[in-house]
């Protein structure tokens, strides 16, 4: 059952895929040839038919002896989608073929921005040709004049760029421009576009220009403005005031604990006690008896009196 409906289901899909309008596509470089053979069949019978062309105008086309159609040195108006079936056929089965012919670009979409001195290239892609843009070509010169083309840098700008900035003109004055784009096929047609510079104002007439509907500008804004602005300045002042007086809080408290600690290192340290004289006993010794341990006592005077004793011996 499967050997059988697997043929079946086959045909079937491919009839669904014919009728689904389904198109092959070709594409060919502009000036060449090209054979284009019919997908379904290979055969002397075949007939093709251009879309949107009358019957008498399909009867011009060249056919081949195997039934495939010859174009030659094409160009861009041979774009189109070709069909092909065998003649007198009364399934009508046919296939499509869409031709692509590839081209140089199309021609740029441009548009000028000029202020005093600089003036802003602006362009926007028509159409690619088929193949990727390698670069574009912008130049410069003065209107309605025949002088030298002067080439705007870089001299090949990027193909991703969509717009160019030309500097050092002089202001109120006529430019011409033209752009180009490129591909392997060579460079689209030549768009020149015409831009006048902005006049360059004096100081006393700029200023005049500024100073526009100031008669009109309501100064309750100003005041407004001011009080924020005085506002602010005020609420940083006291901020930075109290976090002052804070640190040098914070500061005292710190030396005056370190003080309290060391007043009882001060009175437990012997060392402090001081190199005051006291009155002589009735031996005449005025120092301070040491404590060797807990039985005995001596001075300096002790440990004089022993040395001169050693020495006389």
């Amino acid at each position: 059952m499967y050997n059988t409906l697997g043929p079946v289901l086959c045909f079937v899909f491919f009839i669904i895929i014919v009728k689904g309008a389904i198109i092959k596509k070709v594409s060919v470089d502009i000036g060449k040839n090209i054979t284009i053979q019919c997908p379904l069949h290979k055969s002397k019978d075949i007939m093709w038919e251009r879309e949107g062309r009358t019957a008498d105008q399909n009867i011009m086309m060249n056919l081949l002896n195997n039934g495939s159609l010859f174009l030659q040195e094409v160009d861009k108006n041979d774009s189109a989608v070709y069909s092909c079936g065998r003649e007198n056929d009364v399934t009508d089965i046919r296939a499509r073929v869409n031709l692509t012919v590839r081209t140089p670009p199309s021609p740029l979409i441009v548009s000028i921005k000029p202020s005093t001195i600089i003036a802003l290239i602006l362009w926007e892609v028509n159409g690619t040709g088929g193949y990727p843009i390698i670069n574009f070509t912008a130049q410069y010169r003065l209107a309605y004049n025949n002088s030298s083309w002067i080439p705007i840098s870089p001299n090949h700008i990027t193909p991703n760029s969509r717009q160019v900035e030309v500097f050092n003109l002089t202001p109120n004055t006529t430019y011409e421009f033209r752009i180009w784009a490129t591909n392997q096929l060579g460079k689209s047609p030549v768009v020149n576009v015409f831009g006048t510079t902005k006049k360059q104002y004096p100081e006393q007439e700029l200023a005049r220009h500024l100073l526009e509907g100031a008669d009109k500008f309501d100064t309750r804004w100003w005041a407004v403005a001011v009080g924020i602005v005085m506002g602010t300045l005020v609420l940083l002042g006291i901020g930075t005031c109290t976090l002052l007086y804070q640190e040098c809080r914070v500061t005292t408290v710190e030396e005056e604990q370190e003080i309290i600690e060391l007043v009882p290192n001060i009175i437990l340290n012997p060392g402090f006690e001081g190199t005051s004289r006291n009155e002589p006993d009735e031996n005449s010794n005025n120092e301070i008896p040491m404590r060797l341990n807990n039985n005995t006592t001596h001075n300096h005077a002790d440990r004089r009196n022993n040395a001169k004793a050693c020495n006389t011996f």
